[in-house]
């Protein structure tokens, strides 16, 4: 089944955590805060540094060490836990490695669409005002450098807000607010250090341990692989669309077939796999990530999304399966 109702609570919230930190999303400045997102997306691809950020969520402080290196167009990024059970993931450009305690490592190949999307590719200002609204916010001072600060306040119920923090010099963000509908603070990220690195910095010492490989397979390599047009989403809340497909096999040798929906700042997950008696009916929610799961057409589907319970639900309810009928 997907790992989101397996998995302990703290791996879940690390790794959507550190999903956030490498699709590098920040804003806000002297320029038009619609100009400040490019200039974050331009900061996350160019630059190299290192510190140590803090991660507030319900309640629960976690300490995080990060080193992000760019190398002649090739990023390298590393996250650490420094609280609690020790947890490692390594990104060297189309490869994740991940370390979690009391667990074999294990490490994903990326390739084809998922490869892009994992980069740290551009916002599109125009598309995201369609469904927020974009303001500056004024200034504040964190991690001991001067930040200008946006505000994306969602323009329905169907996503979330947020509040960035970019750094005035180099147009890294320094801090983010998850803000909910209540317009509180859900979760809060925020370098409590940062230094800049020349490019290529050499990276920290990787596991000792080699790690087990998963490979993803090309979406078109394999007739299952084509099989996943079969699948098709309808009446998807207002400004989401499909920006990923993937398919991959789990530890049990079970093909996982996972679709990624998003609106150019808020993103979906879609797990597709064969019937599972454990799989996930109904909806839960950990922090700010709700999910929902249900059989349709014999296949077990699970939702997972760092947004409202309102919109897993409903992407849940327009997936549609177009193939024929199990015997």
């Amino acid at each position: 089944m997907v790992p989101f109702e397996a998995a302990p609570r703290g791996r879940v919230i690390f790794l959507w955590v550190l999903g956030a930190l490498f699709a590098g999303v920040a804003a806000a400045g002297e320029q038009s805060a619609t100009d400040q997102l490019k200039r974050i997306s331009h900061a996350m691809r160019s630059l190299s540094y290192e510190g140590t950020l803090v991660y507030l969520h319900d309640n629960r402080l976690e300490t995080l060490r990060v080193i992000h290196r760019v190398d002649h167009g090739r990023l390298h990024e590393q996250i650490v836990s420094q609280n609690g059970p020790l947890r490692t993931v390594t990104r060297e450009q189309d490869q994740v490695t991940c370390e979690l305690a009391n667990a074999n490592p294990f490490s994903v190949k990326r390739h084809g669409v998922t490869l892009d999307l994992l980069r740290s590719k551009g916002f599109d200002p125009k598309a995201l005002t369609a469904h927020y609204l974009i303001h500056p916010l004024g200034a504040a001072r964190i991690a001991g450098r001067h930040t200008d600060v946006v505000g994306v306040i969602p323009r329905d119920e169907l996503r979330y807000g947020y509040r960035f923090y970019v750094d005035k010099g180099t147009g890294l963000p320094l801090k983010s607010d998850l803000i909910g509908q209540t317009a509180e603070p859900i979760e809060q990220i925020m370098f409590t250090a940062l230094t800049l690195l020349p490019a290529g910095t050499a990276a920290e010492t990787k596991p000792e341990v080699a790690p087990q490989e998963v490979a993803a397979s090309h979406p078109e390599a394999t007739q299952e692989g084509q099989g996943q047009d079969l699948w098709r989403f309808t009446n998807l809340p207002a400004g989401f669309n499909l920006v990923m497909r993937d398919h991959w096999r789990d530890g049990a040798r079970r093909r996982v077939q996972h679709f990624v929906l998003s609106d150019g700042l808020a993103s979906v997950s879609v797990y597709v796999e064969n019937a599972d008696p454990d799989g996930l009916q109904g909806s839960t929610r950990i922090g700010a990530i709700h999910a929902a799961g249900g059989r349709v057409a014999d296949h077990q589907v699970t939702i997972v999304g760092e947004v409202p319970a309102a919109t897993v639900k409903a992407v849940l309810a327009g997936i549609r399966y177009r193939g024929p009928a199990k015997p």
